[in-house]
């Protein structure tokens, strides 16, 4: 009894639908997904130590795959507190090859005391892409 080519195909394709279907929850998950793993946050904490200098952090987070800036003001820690800064670097994790303008990921809080790291806080949330959209210029402006 030979296989039935129709069958092969229709498994074949079902499996595919699985594995696709599989591949979007887990990046729906993690899209809109407001908790840091636990993984990512010690691993974070273990690259960024206490006592570390401001621009090792920068590169290391940068090297992770997080653009960083450094920011003055507000931000939250990670119990959910705001707290407010003279400086402080806030490092974002870059977005996928397939993103939403808006979207949360994975943020990192550096914050200095004498030039060195002082606190490290890793947080989840929305991030919107600050990257304005090409200028929209009429057709025959220039003429």
């Amino acid at each position: 009894m030979s296989p039935n080519p129709a069958r092969i195909v229709t498994g074949l394709a079902a499996i595919m639908l699985i594995a696709g279907c599989s591949t979007l929850n887990s990046y729906m998950h993690d899209t809109f997904n407001q908790t840091v793993d636990p993984a990512t946050s010690d691993h974070i904490h273990a690259s960024v130590p206490i006592g570390a200098t401001m621009i090792a952090a920068e590169a290391t987070l940068s090297s992770q795959g997080y653009n960083c800036e450094t920011r003055t003001g507000n931000y939250t820690d990670e119990l959910g507190h705001d707290r407010n800064a003279p400086s402080f670097l806030s490092c974002v994790q870059r977005a996928g090859k397939i993103s939403f303008a808006c979207e949360n990921r994975d943020q990192v809080i550096v914050v200095p005391s004498g030039g060195v790291v002082d606190q490290v806080n890793v947080v989840r949330g929305p991030d919107c892409d600050r990257q304005p959209g090409p200028a929209l210029t009429p057709p025959n402006a220039g003429n």
